[in-house]
């Protein structure tokens, strides 16, 4: 699962803050900052919760960050473990290593990590900006779920029904709905692994969206596992009004080859998975753009800004509000 993080361009925040967490700036709470990252481009951690159970931000990405002065647009890639996240990365970053890839079965990334050099992009409208790569911990179990969706594919995203139980959109508001959340929601975009299913309804050819759209749609029936069903769907529909599905072909056919993914070159791979993969990294390329609100656009420290707000609420079990923590930096 792939989220550009470059919508809520129109989305305008709240200035009034009566409750939930909306802290000022201040010195004494910033995040320590090391010398710039020097040598080669390579993953360093961002965000990791300590012995303690809390979540901080690593001070090497930080002082990377803070570099980063002009537009940033954020793609992200998030899942259950084992399932390829770094690999599609490293693909965007147009190289075979980078992020670490691994055939074991224990996950290769612990907390958020992205990459320390941002990739030099121009937007569709001729906005230039940087691109930066983000890297998940996958989450749940080990186990893979591959081909086609089903039922699992949407309960291992139940998560995401949560969301609006945890971030407020405006501070002067009780519980935020999940259209009003959609207002800041990244592009959602849902890929499909080793897919091998011929997307055919009703004799014709469908896309990869039209199978997910279908797969989106209210499950009919009663009953309380009914209801769970389809409270997981309306709150994919409501949360990301912007999103896609893309399907990637099984990239090798011998189990050994596959274990050393990272070591083979594109051209071994079977051309339905790379034309899959140019049109993934071209869709991505092509939708990204510098995340802005109002007439905030993100930057390095912007970012850094905002992430250090958001976790010094969950470590203090607050309610982030998305509109306050904007505002602060509209007005710092």
């Amino acid at each position: 699962m792939l989220k550009n993080f470059g919508k809520g361009r129109n989305a305008s925040p709240e200035k009034s803050v009566q409750y939930g967490y909306s802290p000022s700036p201040s010195p004494s709470r910033s995040p320590s900052i090391s010398a710039p990252i020097t040598g080669p481009a390579r993953p360093i951690r961002f965000v990791y919760c300590d012995d303690k159970g809390k979540f901080r931000m690593d001070p090497a990405a930080v002082a990377a960050l803070q570099l980063v002065k002009e537009p940033i647009g954020v793609v992200s890639v998030c899942c259950r473990a084992r399932q390829g996240k770094s690999f599609i990365l490293n693909q965007l970053l147009g190289r075979s290593s980078g992020f670490q890839v691994a055939s074991t079965q224990r996950p290769c990334t612990k907390g958020l990590w992205l990459w320390s050099a941002p990739l030099k992009r121009t937007a569709l409208d001729g906005t230039e900006y940087n691109l930066l790569l983000l890297d998940s911990e996958g989450i749940e179990s080990y186990d893979q779920t591959m081909g086609g969706l089903d039922e699992t594919a949407f309960q291992h995203l139940s998560l995401v029904t949560h969301m609006t139980k945890h971030i407020r959109v405006r501070a002067s508001e009780g519980r935020t709905s999940a259209p009003e959340m959609g207002q800041f929601s990244p592009i959602f975009v849902f890929l499909l692994r080793d897919f091998y299913l011929d997307l055919v309804e009703e004799n014709r050819r469908i896309t990869p969206r039209d199978y997910m759209e279908l797969f989106l749609m209210p499950v009919q029936g009663n009953g309380e596992g009914i209801a769970s069903k389809n409270e997981i769907r309306d709150s994919i529909r409501a949360l990301f009004p912007d999103r896609e599905c893309c399907s990637l072909a099984r990239p090798l056919d011998n189990e050994n080859d596959l274990r050393r993914l990272d070591q083979i070159s594109l051209d071994e791979l079977r051309p339905e998975f790379r034309s899959g993969l140019d049109a993934l990294t071209k869709f991505v390329f092509e939708r990204t753009r510098p995340k802005q609100v109002g007439s905030t656009v993100m930057t390095g420290p912007v970012l850094i800004g905002i992430t250090e707000s958001y976790l010094d609420a969950l470590n203090k079990g607050a309610v982030p509000t998305i509109s306050s923590l904007w505002q602060i930096w509209m007005t710092s």
